[in-house]
């Protein structure tokens, strides 16, 4: 469904992002991993089409990025971005209808599968009780799933999130990231998702890509990610490395000392 080959961005003479590449299949779930600066936000930005490459290709079913209209290209891609929607001065439903925009010419009616649309992204992320609020009164966790329902309402079989649950307490966190996992698992979404959780990248079903320096310095399945020599050379921090008690599975946890 997606392939990027040799992807190379630059802006204002710094390099953003230096031979990047990589395939994804439909329904696949990928994490874009790395320190501070290392690209991974630049690349999602470029896989829409909002900063230009210099070179390279991003292609979307065999097609190239740059063949796909607007239109076209919202029909296919959805794109939460770092931003809360907090700011945003519309009501949470008027926000979840303009997602629908690919969907419509400039004289089309709103239809009944417009609705069922917005009805369904309300239901599954489970904000159906905020329709009627407006975004600058939410909180970050309620405007965090509003802003993937609205992705959600666009229909589209690729979602792309910039940092999701980036300033979210511990609870919220986990909220958010169920909504993500249950699209992917039972609707079937191709996500890409940049996260600085690492312990969230490295589970089993998950992709990840591990950025440093605007360069991919590892890609493999997630499972294998959370190894200690791998990680120190990433982050330039030590790990250790504990068993989760319910799950069995294996934590990294910064080391302080």
């Amino acid at each position: 469904m997606i392939e990027v080959r040799a992807l190379h961005v630059t802006l204002q003479e710094k390099t953003l992002l230096s031979d990047i590449s990589f395939r994804l299949n439909a329904g696949d779930y990928l994490v874009v991993v790395g320190p501070n600066g290392a690209g991974k936000s630049s690349l999602l930005k470029a896989m829409m089409g909002i900063i230009d490459k210099d070179s390279g290709e991003i292609l979307f079913h065999d097609q190239a990025l740059s063949d796909y209209s607007q239109r076209e290209l919202a029909r296919l891609v959805s794109y939460v971005p770092q931003s809360s929607g907090r700011e945003l001065p519309f009501a949470v439903e008027d926000f979840l209808k303009m997602s629908r925009y690919a969907h419509h010419s400039a004289l089309s009616e709103w239809q009944p599968d417009d609705q069922a649309a917005v009805e369904d992204a309300l239901r599954i992320t489970n904000t159906a009780q905020f329709r009627q609020r407006q975004m600058t009164t939410l909180s970050g966790g309620e405007s965090q799933r509003v802003m993937i329902a609205a992705a959600l309402a666009q229909q589209t079989p690729v979602m792309l999130l910039d940092e999701p649950t980036s300033y979210l307490d511990p609870h919220h966190q986990v909220e958010v990231h169920r909504v993500i996992a249950r699209l992917n698992e039972q609707l079937g979404i191709t996500v890409i998702e940049v996260s600085h959780d690492i312990n969230h990248a490295g589970q089993k079903g998950r992709q990840v890509l591990a950025l440093a320096d605007a360069q991919a310095v590892w890609q493999g399945p997630g499972e294998i990610f959370l190894e200690q020599e791998r990680l120190q050379r990433l982050y330039q921090q030590e790990f250790v490395f504990v068993t989760h008690p319910r799950s069995g599975r294996t934590i990294a946890l910064a080391d302080p000392l």
